[in-house]
């Protein structure tokens, strides 16, 4: 299990600290399994798998390879989803990244996640608000944050799916 100093002195690598130059599929397990594994400790199966990258290509949720490499764009995209994946369905999560994909660069929208979600993890860990004794009542309204904040993000992703089809019929 996760300590709360691992939380908090967590650091999501930003797009210029994947490798530049192209990986093949056991060294991209590596590379995402070391960077989510804080946050997959304590589920009982393997949080990165060939088979789980092999049926995102199969569902068109990312780009194949090339010649079985795999490029930072890949190491971008895999991070996010798994990451994302227990707490949002594959197709909101493909929806969220095509989003911002359409408005900024890659780059600019990955390492905007990552800003985001170092913000949140501090904001959600933070000492001050947080001791390690919880009420029941604090496990409660976390629990019920969890699904609020879980239905806006579906909420914010299929509105701006919305837009984009209205957008694009006009």
């Amino acid at each position: 299990m996760f300590t709360l100093e691992d939380i908090r002195n967590y650091h999501c690598p930003r797009w210029k600290d994947w490798p530049s130059i192209d990986l093949y599929m056991d060294q991209v397990i590596s590379l995402i399994e070391e960077n989510v594994s804080p946050f997959y400790e304590d589920l009982p199966a393997k949080a990165v798998t060939s088979t789980m990258i092999n049926n995102y290509v199969k569902q068109k949720i990312i780009v194949p390879s090339k010649n079985k490499k795999y490029r930072r764009e890949h190491l971008a995209y895999l991070y996010v989803l798994f990451l994302l994946k227990p707490v949002l369905s594959l197709t909101d999560i493909s929806n969220g990244i095509s989003f911002m994909q359409n408005n900024q660069t890659n780059e600019v929208s990955y390492n905007l996640f990552c800003d985001e979600l170092e913000a949140a993890l501090a904001m959600a860990f933070d000492e001050k608000e947080h001791s390690i004794e919880r009420r029941p009542g604090d496990i409660i309204q976390t629990i019920a944050l969890a699904f609020a904040y879980t239905l806006l993000a579906r909420y914010y992703i299929a509105s701006q799916k919305e837009t984009v089809t209205n957008d694009a019929e006009k």
